[in-house]
């Protein structure tokens, strides 16, 4: 497309020239295996071997009409192998359809049914697009893909556009004037993007959906998992962040510490609460040492000749050992320890300090996320938790924000154990203000977002 997109412009009403034609994915890659075989690749993983065959060869490099295939057919001396080979590559989702009128791309839907599917009649009224539909750029197309869908139609041409927005607006009296809208809706239906009346989920919220429909196994077929998907485009993210800031050493977990936290596992668990109403004392450094000594230091570092990237070992388990979470003490009251932002050092077990915006961060200290509670002033810590995303993302497709947010489950879970066994109250706050946090910290969104945050006092 070229240039602004109008949404007023009328669809071309002229009798035109349309035609469906079959390709490879683009995903897929082949290799001759020389005994007249041939191996298919996904996202370089091997995904089905077939024979060696021109059909292969010709869906590879061209786009294929079903006119062409079957002239294919009449030309190999086993025809029936050449329609087989076809519906394989069908069934198992590895083709793409391109609907083009007049020799111009009109729309790709991936991956396509068979010829079958693209023949059945439509419905004589058309149907509301579902609310769940979703449209972004990619490349110079716009992609429609929606929840629980295997699959995604790319636009080409504006007229895509223009016929959407008669769904939206005018559903059933939206009328099948030439072969090009009708195989544009033929596609919607197809991805069932086209349902009866209104169908908003009274318990998934839009983005609730998709995220769930994006990071899980068996709703689409794209990578997913362990695809290592940034290893030829950017370094990975070192294993610790490193310090800048004034630095002050924490004190090693003993004596009456110690001694708390050797009750016994099924205690701890019995007597796990959220706490959110502060003791007549500020909490101590060396209790805030022993709760991060206990459930966040680092217990081994894993340079494994296997892993393209260091991994470690910590109290609390993180998907690949990668431990993107970043932990931030916001000290309001500390016996030992100054007012102020601060972060973990994990590996050599002390606290940095942080430049953070002085007046903003003091007004988010005295503020009291626990205020309808009654006897429940402002906590003596909060304690932030943030995520160096690209630890997870650089090895993980689809799945790395869901990693994080495992780990991050995780780590409350570690943390509040611990703070129980030391006598601490700790409260995980299940809405926090990601951007306030981020700024007041001067964190970049995009390559550390704040995920977490709970609050910590003596009891």
């Amino acid at each position: 497309m070229n240039g602004l997109i109008c949404m007023n412009k009328k669809p071309r009403l002229q009798k035109s020239s349309i035609s469906l034609a079959v390709k490879l994915r683009d995903d897929i890659t082949m290799e001759r295996s020389g005994n007249g075989r041939m191996t298919l690749f996904r996202a370089e993983e091997k995904f089905l071997d077939v024979p060696d065959s021109p059909l292969m060869e010709a869906l590879m490099m061209s786009w294929m009409t079903e006119e062409l295939i079957d002239r294919l057919a009449e030309s190999s001396s086993h025809p029936e192998a050449v329609y087989f080979l076809c519906e394989r590559m069908f069934s198992h989702g590895l083709l793409q359809a391109q609907i083009s009128i007049d020799g111009q791309s009109l729309l790709s839907l991936y991956p396509t049914p068979d010829w079958r599917a693209w023949k059945e009649k439509m419905p004589a009224s058309l149907q509301s697009l579902s609310p769940y539909a979703c449209l972004r750029r990619v490349g110079k197309s716009i992609l429609l893909e929606m929840p629980l869908s295997q699959r995604k139609c790319a636009f080409h041409d504006e007229n895509c556009l223009v016929w959407l927005m008669e769904i939206v607006r005018e559903c059933a009296a939206v009328s099948f004037e030439d072969e090009g809208r009708t195989a544009f809706y033929q596609a919607l239906r197809l991805m069932d993007a086209l349902v009866e009346g209104e169908t908003d989920s009274a318990v998934w919220e839009f983005h609730d959906l998709l995220f769930f429909h994006n990071s899980s196994i068996g709703f689409h077929d794209d990578p997913i998992g362990a695809t290592w998907r940034l290893k030829e485009k950017t370094p990975p993210a070192p294993l610790f962040k490193s310090c800048a800031g004034e630095c002050i050493s924490l004190p090693e977990t003993n004596g009456q510490l110690m001694d708390k936290l050797n009750f016994s596992f099924a205690h701890v668990l019995a007597k796990r609460r959220s706490r959110r109403i502060p003791g007549n004392r500020p909490i101590t450094l060396e209790e805030l040492g022993a709760l991060l000594d206990v459930s966040a230091r680092v217990q081994e570092i894993q340079d494994d000749p296997f892993s393209p990237c260091l991994r470690s070992l910590r109290p609390s388990p993180s998907g690949g050992g990668l431990h993107s979470l970043e932990i931030y003490p916001l000290v309001r009251q500390c016996i030992g320890l100054a007012p102020g932002a601060w972060r973990y050092d994990p590996e050599q077990h002390r606290l940095e300090s942080i430049a953070a915006n002085e007046t903003s961060l003091e007004a988010y200290l005295q503020s009291n996320p626990h205020f309808l509670i009654p006897g429940a002033g402002p906590p003596h810590i909060h304690l932030v938790l943030t995520s160096r995303f690209l630890r997870d993302a650089w090895k993980y497709e689809k799945i790395a924000f869901r990693l994080v947010l495992q780990d991050l489950g995780c780590f409350y879970q570690t943390f509040s154990l611990t703070a129980t066994a030391l006598g601490l109250a700790s409260c995980i706050l299940g809405t926090v203000d990601a951007r306030r946090l981020g700024e007041m910290m001067k964190l970049d969104p995009i390559l550390e977002p704040v995920i977490g945050e709970m609050t910590l006092s003596s009891s």
